[in-house]
């Protein structure tokens, strides 16, 4: 749920930088994110090999901590020349949270006994969930009072129409709505203030999803380690065959 929670969160994030602080269209933006989905790929293939050699606990908990690296990156975003920056941070999370989705639907259903597995399993599906609508929300909010408050006294002086400038105020896409109307250089340090309130916001929100992470992470690693050697997760639909 906690993972959902970060991802979830921080995707709203990636999308407004891609297109409204670089300037990417929705095309280029969703191109750029492409790297991000490889990233999920390549960790989920890897699970396998992983957990032959570390208990499944270790591995999630690294992989959380990997992830908390990543979103750790964003706290420092370049605010000009950050596209490279974004994309691999986008990588290393999807690298680190891979086995974590991976694994804990395993770990879930496994640990339920074979009559309610069904039932295990939607627990770990309304949990994911349940994660990405909380971070959308929560996460979201944060960034939206972050931004409201740095843009409170930062307009430009001389605007006229109160619908615009409380649009500008409330969101970065009204902010650029805006700076297009404008003349002169009222536009250029309307939208470079909008933009350093958005990144503001993104790079606080990167810190909070690194903790989370690392606390997890930890919590995972500490909590969730027993005894018995590691074992691949087993693969979907094929039934495991009885020892002799």
């Amino acid at each position: 749920m906690l993972a959902c929670f970060v991802m979830f969160g921080m995707f709203l994030y990636n999308a407004q930088y891609l297109q409204l602080v670089l300037g990417l269209s929705p095309l280029h933006a969703g191109l750029w994110s492409v790297p991000s989905a490889a990233g999920f790929i390549v960790g989920s293939m890897v699970v396998s090999a992983l957990v032959r050699w570390m208990r499944p606990a270790f591995v999630m908990g690294g992989g959380l901590a990997v992830a908390a690296v990543g979103f750790g990156m964003l706290v420092v975003l370049p605010a000009q020349d950050g596209l490279a920056w974004m994309v691999t941070s986008a990588v290393i999370s999807s690298l680190g949270l891979a086995p974590v989705f991976t694994l804990a639907t395993d770990v879930v259903v496994g640990s339920a006994p074979p009559e309610r597995a069904g039932v295990a399993s939607a627990i770990s599906e309304t949990s994911s969930e349940f994660g990405g609508a909380l971070g959308i929300a929560i996460l979201g909010s944060i960034g939206a009072a972050i931004y409201r408050s740095t843009m409170a006294d930062a307009l430009p002086a001389g605007l006229a129409g109160a619908a615009e400038v409380e649009a500008a105020r409330s969101t970065l896409g009204g902010a650029v709505v805006l700076a297009g109307q404008l003349a002169g250089s009222a536009g250029a340090e309307l939208l470079e203030t909008a933009r350093a309130a958005l990144l503001h916001g993104l790079r606080l929100t990167a810190g909070i999803c690194a903790a989370v992470l690392l606390l997890v992470g930890g919590l995972v690693a500490i909590r969730l380690r027993g005894p018995g050697k590691a074992r691949a997760p087993e693969t979907p639909g094929v039934a495991a065959l009885p020892e002799r």
